[in-house]
């Protein structure tokens, strides 16, 4: 309880601080409900935010290396997609946990075979996608959705947890989401 109480102050703190990300970064974790309780990390090499369509914008991130997530010649990794829905602003919109303003789509791809994850959940945003994105996420919850076949899922039902930093690149997130959209094909 004293850890929770000394870090809600310090997440507020961060979460309403101006300014973008000049850093990558990322604390995410996504926990099995499932009877195993695994634990999947996201340590993901390459962050970075862009612009969206019709929202307040939207990070992807890869642990798959840049050369390969452009030939397309990768069997292991992931891909995560956050879409950021609105802003929660103070005395405007509501600022519980339960609400929901991101959703998640996560790929996983294991020797070639391929799990899709979505869902959704609240995050403290700090930043834009023109100077670099901040989020701190509180337990959004994810499912699987797809797969392909052959795929273990050990994760369903999940949550997901942590602090994302994140750059601006057009170009790179514009990669990313064409790798993913390959995948999805």
């Amino acid at each position: 309880m004293k850890h929770k109480c000394f870090l809600l102050p310090l997440l507020l703190l961060t979460a309403c601080s101006p300014g973008g990300s000049s850093t990558q970064s990322s604390s995410l974790e996504v926990h099995s409900m499932g009877l195993d309780r695994a634990i999947l990390y996201a340590n993901c090499t390459t962050i970075v935010c862009t612009d969206g369509f019709a929202n307040e914008g939207d990070i992807w991130m890869t642990d798959i290396p840049m050369e390969k997530v452009i030939s397309g010649d990768f069997s292991n990794g992931q891909i995560i997609h956050f879409q950021i829905l609105w802003t929660p602003v103070a005395g405007k919109t509501p600022l519980a946990s339960t609400s929901t303003n991101m959703t998640i789509k996560h790929l996983i791809i294991s020797d070639g075979v391929v799990g899709v994850y979505g869902g959704g959940g609240f995050c403290w945003k700090s930043g834009t996608p023109a100077k670099g994105m901040v989020l701190h996420i509180e337990d959004a919850t994810i499912a699987l959705q797809s797969e392909s076949n052959n795929f273990t899922d050990l994760l369903s039902p999940a949550t997901m947890v942590g602090s994302i930093s994140s750059v601006s690149n057009t170009q790179i997130a514009n990669k990313i989401s064409n790798a993913a959209y390959r995948i999805l094909q």
